[in-house]
């Protein structure tokens, strides 16, 4: 497998009125967002050749220079004037929602990725891409005392590769053969969430999910001339049982998530988080096209099937230790790909392409947060960046498959900031930046190196609060 070197490359009360609008506003813009996923490439890594490609992590922008860690977050913070973010990792966190509060958050993210190998003929390779997309959209309110609501809409999963390799065994006849992999595509997803408190500490959620999107995958083989120039013959597919899809997906799944604060006192705050999310197939319809280049017809093969890909079951803990001016959150995640999707995807068709296996994986989150006073409304311009939160994070995790026998590791450092809007303000700009590295040059393997700026804003309605309030004059 071989990267090529030119690669292609976005006091408030509230009036029921007012949140309808929003919510019709969330439900046409929608439409337009999948079609722009679904339109441009949202990605580039060649490990995603196969499955549903890269995954997209759950957390929302507030929580990208935190590591990712908010399975324990509870979604009134510790103190709502002092830390209130929108938790999408974990639905038991919506039942904190404050009474009378609205909730508008949406986030766009940007990366820059780096990529190298190192080839035993053709030496060293490097190539770099861009990206800039939106990444979610969210609304959250309550709908009684201590039961929330949330729908959101964001990516599953993104897909974006070219490559090629090329065959010698064919020289002493014909010449190399050289294999194209080209492709793209995005899964996304709409999910409603609930949260409920039941018991006082212990909340509980629940989640549907709907995803949708289209995957298209090409694969391509030409034979080079030994000698003259141009191409002696070719052959092209579009579709295929392995890497060569066009994958339409269509599937409903499930999740569940539980809370309890542990400690809950004025000074601080201790909570635990469990998450569940439901496994399945995908069911995803594949559409399987060999077309032919000779006059005897135009299509060697034309069938469609269902993917036998299974989403894992996903398992999270999480835990969430929260002061006025300071917060640590950790998270586990846990998921069986590789038990669901026990078998070797058939890459012998491919020559030059290694095995490739599901496997499980796992996901380590660790984040801090700092905010020096955020009553300090003293008007200075000193006092402004007192009322900021500061945050820093690791993350480390398994990818979900491994090439010739090879695991291949995910590691990031992240950073980042809250910015309040105006003095007391809850709603506020968040920007989190991630820098890590997936993959290894060994092996003829691949390594990316990568640079991601997520930027959120999110629009908080309360009593304190008045992006939704209408002027009054005497």
């Amino acid at each position: 497998m071989r990267i090529n070197r030119s690669l292609f490359g976005s006091r408030l009360r509230l009036r029921s009125t007012a949140i309808l609008a929003t919510i019709l506003s969330l439900v046409t813009l929608a439409p337009t967002a999948a079609l722009a996923q679904e339109s441009s490439v949202n990605t580039f890594s060649p490990y995603t050749m196969y499955g549903p490609g890269n995954l997209n992590n759950a957390a929302s922008t507030a929580f990208v220079g935190m590591g990712g860690a908010s399975i324990g977050f509870r979604n009134d913070g510790f103190d709502t004037t002092v830390d209130t973010k929108l938790n999408l990792a974990n639905p038991a966190s919506l039942s904190g929602l404050a009474p009378k509060s609205f909730i508008f958050d949406v986030g766009l993210a940007g990366s820059n990725v780096y990529l190298a190998q190192r080839d035993a003929t053709y030496g060293s390779l490097k190539s770099s891409f861009n990206t800039f997309n939106v990444n979610n959209m969210t609304l959250a309110f309550p709908l009684a005392r201590r039961l929330g609501m949330a729908i959101n809409i964001s990516p599953f999963s993104q897909v974006g590769y070219r490559v090629h390799t090329d065959d010698y065994d064919y020289l002493a006849d014909l010449g190399i053969v050289r294999y194209y992999y080209d492709g793209q595509g995005d899964v996304n997803e709409a999910k409603l969430s609930l949260g409920w408190e039941p018991f006082k500490r212990l909340s509980i959620g629940a989640e549907v999910t709907y995803m949708w999107g289209n995957i298209d995958r090409t694969y391509q083989a030409v034979i080079l001339n030994l000698t003259g120039s141009g191409e002696y013959s070719e052959i092209s597919s579009r579709g295929g049982a392995t890497a060569n899809t066009n994958e339409r997906v269509s599937k409903a799944f499930g999740a569940f998530g539980v809370q309890y604060t542990a400690i809950d006192n004025p000074k601080s705050r201790l909570t635990l988080g469990a998450t569940y999310r439901l496994g399945g197939k995908l069911r995803s319809t594949v559409t399987d096209y060999i077309p032919s280049n000779n006059i005897y017809g135009d299509t060697v093969r034309f069938a469609e099937m269902r993917s036998p890909l299974r989403l894992p079951q996903t398992i999270g803990a999480g835990v969430y230790f929260h002061r006025p001016k300071f917060a640590v959150g950790f998270d586990y995640v846990w998921q069986d790909w590789g038990s669901a999707n026990d078998y070797n995807l058939n890459t012998s068709a491919n020559p030059g392409v290694m095995n490739v296996r599901y496997v499980n994986t796992s996901t380590y989150k660790l984040g801090v947060q700092f905010t020096p006073d955020r009553y300090d409304i003293r008007g200075r311009f000193g006092s402004f960046w007192n009322r900021v939160t500061y945050k820093a994070g690791v993350r480390y995790n398994d990818f979900y498959m491994q090439f010739g026998g090879r695991k291949i590791a995910e590691k990031a450092i992240t950073v980042g900031m809250d910015i309040p809007f105006a003095a007391m303000n809850v709603s506020q700009i968040s920007v989190g930046l991630e820098l890590g590295e997936r993959g290894t040059m060994q092996q003829n393997l691949i390594r990316e190196r990568f640079f991601k700026i997520n930027v959120g804003v999110m629009l908080f309605g309360r009593d304190y609060d008045y992006w939704f309030e209408k002027y009054k004059y005497n």
